[in-house]
């Protein structure tokens, strides 16, 4: 915003265009001036006050506190304007140039500038009043100046009007690049939207995240703290706290510094930012050195090389001074030009002597702080000084173009209007020794910044460069050396959260935050990270951790000890189903193998067997065919020895009921084979169903994230549910019946090792069920199923065939088929029933046992001498023919007396 001063300004000027005003030299401020053919204009602020307070009439305005580091800059305008007139750059043309003191204030520039509007060539020094100013030739073609924004704005909507070209080599307020409001306006600096940006990049280079900003309350430094405060929030940069600092000395203006110094002072950021005056924050850093207050501070390009500020007192005790200056180059011979300037004492304007008189002062005849050694006068690298150089230039090669120097001599026409090398400014390029010399479509030159470091030595500040920053590429680069020059710490709100950590925002202020640790499964890899990322699928990550691991593919090993005990068991079982094979063929005529199934034995081994191998496919690492067939394998095997258990508990239950109407309805579905393969079918038909739906598969568990658990997953566990379901079906079954002919004789004890086996069968899957449902999945869980497996498997060998074994093998003298009648016959007569023993008509038969006593249990309750005659009978006929013995066999199940 244009302040109130500015605005009394423009109606000044306004006043004096209402009419033709003659204005005196000897009542203008002291200039520097040349004649030429062409006149450029100057504004520099060589004094830094200017007296207004006590004005009364508009007369002449009394400036003070000369700045010799501003006229050594517009010494380089005079230098480089005599360098051309002396070169064949524009051929015979001679330029001039007329500088003017501004003063540090808006009111002696626009003085100078309504100077510089007077008519081209007029003895008057008049300005006219026009309704169209196409024509119009001022005094000056081009006006070079200001150093600071809120000058140059002011100048630039007075030129804006006559499209005078403006060329500023430091007002770098990023209005000014706005080209609908400054037309006639270039610069050769950057825009400060490019410096407000390399501020934030170098906060966010040292890790800062916590600053304070202070800027003066005018233009320049209201849109300089604007345009960092929005870079700083997306760079995550935090602002404790904002001043603006007026600009007119007094005692509001001291009120205020002391505020900022205070909060200062108690704020718990150390990294101040700032976009002062240089006489501003000489008063500010005075206050905080005598309160001991050290900060970093970073310094925009209003006094980053400012040798005033270097040269106060105990300067060293203010803290880290970091500045951002623009790049600048070499001015070449400069250096002896100033030397010139002591030569000619005597024929000096009224600056020039000021300067060599306070230069060669021990004491200087103004204050102390203007007084600065020869070392920094003749300092040749000052940004400024190389802006202004570009600047004359920039104007040189316009002319150039404009004036058609390149086709031999120049076009010698003078009186052409401003606009016209308006024009040719905007299309200028030249070469320097940082490249490309261009302006933009903005009016700018964006050369990039320089980075400087405020050294102490030697009792004095250096300006040491140590970094810059690419307008174009954004990017920052400061020195490897640059730690070892200065001791610059980590300034934040809160402190690092390291790589597996995450930011924790506090709800007060988002800068300040507490560090949560990342979680299980989660990870960070960066300082600060908002957030914990999740570990990819197969991998894993402790609490707090900055990378993720590959998890460990894990299955139940040939050699894990489990394992080798479940190997043992299932050769073991294969031994025992050996031996029991080769003594069940040696002994097959015999009755104690036909009671424990005959032919059946041979499909129960079988089974078993492939039951064994069943149990071992559940070890070592899963594969696709494996999965498939070891359940539904073991399914159907062990269904189609249950199956033949059912037979032999059917055919006790027929042997042994002594109801005729019962056994006779039992004998009807007496069918051992067709039994056998429906039971068998049935199984089968599940499994097919269940391969075909959802079958079998592999399946990677990550129940613990460091191990990934390779098995076999059911794919249908109701599938899986009801094939275990049918076998226990079956299983009950056999157990009801074999339960009903438990007290069968002695020697046909099938029935009790049919109920234990059951039983035994029974319980294991039940277990089995509940463990399957709650236990954990680990790869020692599917051994359980390997457990069950065998489990029933050796309970059918312990109570089908071993007994069996040890009656064909240790009790071959009782293992004789009288002998199984014997015992039948008496276990019959103790429960009050007699029968008739006629074994011996189907001794050489090859049949069970049971099938033998058929014909003899059908004889109930008789006289026991009837049986005797029957007896005596049967021997005397027992050479007759199988038809008699078929009819006496007839006549006893008739039950006559005559029998």
């Amino acid at each position: 915003m244009v302040s109130t001063r500015t605005i009394l300004v423009f109606s000044c000027w306004l006043s004096v265009l209402r009419a033709t005003r003659l204005c005196d030299n000897s009542q203008q401020p002291v200039v520097i001036s040349a004649p030429g053919d062409i006149i450029i204009g100057g504004i520099f602020a060589i004094h830094r006050k200017v007296e207004l307070a006590n004005r009364t009439q508009p007369g002449i305005l009394n400036c003070s506190e000369f700045r010799i580091s501003t006229f050594i800059t517009a010494q380089v305008m005079v230098h480089i304007i005599k360098q051309i007139n002396n070169s064949t750059l524009l051929q015979g043309i001679k330029l001039g140039y007329e500088i003017h003191d501004s003063c540090t204030d808006v009111v002696a520039a626009v003085q100078a500038t309504m100077k510089f509007l007077s008519k081209f060539n007029s003895s008057e020094n008049s300005i006219g009043v026009h309704c169209n100013y196409t024509n119009y030739v001022p005094a000056v073609k081009v006006i070079v100046g200001s150093s600071y924004s809120e000058i140059s704005i002011v100048i630039a909507r007075l030129l804006n009007l006559y499209l005078i070209p403006q060329i500023s080599y430091g007002a770098s307020a990023e209005i000014l690049s706005d080209k609908t409001k400054f037309a006639s306006f270039f610069r050769t600096i950057p825009s400060d939207k490019h410096q407000t940006m390399a501020i934030a990049q170098l906060i966010v280079h040292f890790n800062w995240n916590w600053v304070g900003v202070i800027a003066t309350e005018d233009d320049y430094g209201q849109s300089a703290l604007n345009s960092f405060i929005l870079h700083a929030q997306k760079q995550s940069i935090c602002v404790d706290f904002r001043f603006l600092i007026p600009t007119a000395s007094g005692d509001d203006q001291d009120v205020k510094l002391r505020e900022i110094a205070t909060k200062i002072q108690n704020s718990t950021a150390q990294v101040m930012v700032t976009f002062i005056r240089s006489s501003d924050i000489s008063k500010l850093l005075a206050l905080l050195i005598d309160r001991k207050v050290k900060k970093t501070w970073i310094a925009s390009d209003t006094w980053s090389d400012s040798t005033n500020v270097a040269n106060m007192k105990q300067i060293e005790k203010a803290g880290t001074i970091l500045g951002i200056t623009f790049k600048s180059g070499t001015i070449p011979n400069f250096s002896e030009h100033l030397k010139q300037l002591r030569t000619h004492r005597n024929n000096a304007d009224d600056f020039t002597k000021k300067y060599l008189r306070i230069a060669h002062s021990n004491t200087g005849s103004e204050s102390n702080d203007n007084q600065e050694d020869n070392r920094i006068i003749e300092k040749v690298d000052n940004s400024f000084r190389y802006g202004v150089y570009l600047t004359i230039y920039a104007i040189a090669n316009a002319l150039k173009r404009m004036l058609n120097c390149d086709q031999g001599e120049c076009n010698r026409t003078f009186d052409f209007p401003p606009w016209q090398l308006l024009n040719e400014l905007k299309n200028v390029t030249f070469m320097t020794e940082n490249g490309k010399f261009q302006f933009d479509s903005s009016g700018d030159y964006s050369s990039g910044y320089d980075i400087m470091y405020w050294k102490w030595m030697n009792g004095s500040i250096q300006f040491v460069k140590v970094g810059d920053y690419n307008v174009t590429t954004k990017l920052i680069n400061i020195s490897a050396d640059f730690n070892q020059i200065a001791q610059v710490g980590v300034y934040r709100c809160s402190n690092t959260c390291i790589p597996g950590e995450r930011k924790k925002i506090l709800p007060e202020n988002n800068c300040c935050y507490g560090c949560s640790i990342c979680n299980s499964g989660t990870y960070s890899t960066e300082n600060d990270s908002t957030e914990c990322l999740n570990c990819s699928e197969n991998y894993w990550s402790n609490t707090g951790s900055s990378t993720c691991q590959k998890a460990t593919v894990d299955f139940l090993q040939w050699g894990d000890p489990l394992s080798i005990v479940i190997i043992i068991f299932a050769i073991l079982g294969k031994i025992i189903v050996c031996v029991v094979s080769i003594l069940i063929t040696k002994h097959m005529s015999t009755p104690a193998v036909k009671a424990a199934g005959g032919w059946m034995c041979y499909i129960m081994l079988l089974s078993l067997v492939v039951g064994l191998v069943s149990s071992i496919l559940f070890i070592g690492e899963p594969i696709n065919v494996i999965c498939i067939i070891q359940q539904p394998l073991f399914g159907i095997s062990f269904t189609l020895c249950v199956s033949c258990i059912l037979i032999k508990s059917f055919r006790i239950i027929l042997a042994f009921s002594f109801n005729p109407t019962v056994r006779k309805q039992l004998k009807l579905f007496y069918k051992p084979v067709p039994i056998i393969v429906i039971t068998t079918g049935l199984q089968v038909v599940i499994c097919t169903v269940w391969l075909s739906l959802n079958p079998p598969k592999i399946i990677e568990r990550g129940d613990n994230p460091q191990i990934i658990l390779k098995q076999c997953d059911e794919g249908s566990p109701e599938a899986f549910g009801i094939m275990l379901g049918y076998i226990a079906l079956l299983a009950f079954i056999c157990f009801i019946l074999a339960y009903r002919g438990r007290k069968a004789p002695k020697m046909y004890n099938e029935a009790r090792f049919i109920t234990f086996s059951m039983l035994v069968y029974i319980i294991v899957w039940i277990s089995y069920g509940i463990v399957y449902v709650q236990v954990v999945k680990n790869k020692y869980s599917i051994i359980i199923e390997s457990i069950a497996i065998l489990a029933s498997i050796y309970s059918i060998l312990c109570c089908h065939f071993i007994p069996t074994c040890y009656v064909v093998y240790f009790k071959k003298e009782s293992n004789v088929e009288s002998n199984y009648l014997t015992h039948a016959r008496e276990h019959f007569k103790q429960k009050g029933q007699f029968v008739c023993p006629v074994a011996k008509m189907l001794r050489n038969s090859r049949v069970s046992i049971e099938e033998q006593l058929h014909p003899v249990i059908e004889v109930k309750a008789g006289p026991e001498n009837e049986c005797s005659i029957n007896q005596q009978t049967e021997h005397t006929n027992q050479n007759k023919s199988f038809k008699n013995q078929r009819v006496a066999s007839i006549c006893l199940r008739k039950r006559h007396r005559s029998c």
